[in-house]
């Protein structure tokens, strides 16, 4: 019976440690990601500020890759909310 309690241990300390890591490669995604559109951002305004065609032409395909961008976090976060609430309820 000891053995059965100790593989459980073993085994709900290894589910939490994955969890955890899940978090911080999260958390990791969306801190880079955000970096990634404030550079983004930077950069189209610096474009747009020098008013020629090919800037023009430039920014329109960079704010085009922000929205992107910002569609994948909106994506990304959405299926962590979704497991978050999944693991959490089967405890």
């Amino acid at each position: 019976m000891k053995m059965i309690t100790l593989i459980k241990t073993v085994l709900q300390t290894l589910n939490l440690y994955l969890r955890l890591k899940n978090r911080s490669f999260y958390v990791d995604l969306v801190e880079k990601s955000k970096s990634k559109q404030k550079d983004l951002i930077n950069e189209i305004e610096k474009l747009r500020s020098d008013g020629g065609s090919d800037a023009t032409d430039r920014a329109d395909f960079l704010f085009r890759e922000l929205v992107s961008e910002k569609q994948d976090i909106k994506h990304l976060s959405a299926i962590n909310s979704i497991t978050t609430e999944g693991s959490s309820s089967s405890d």
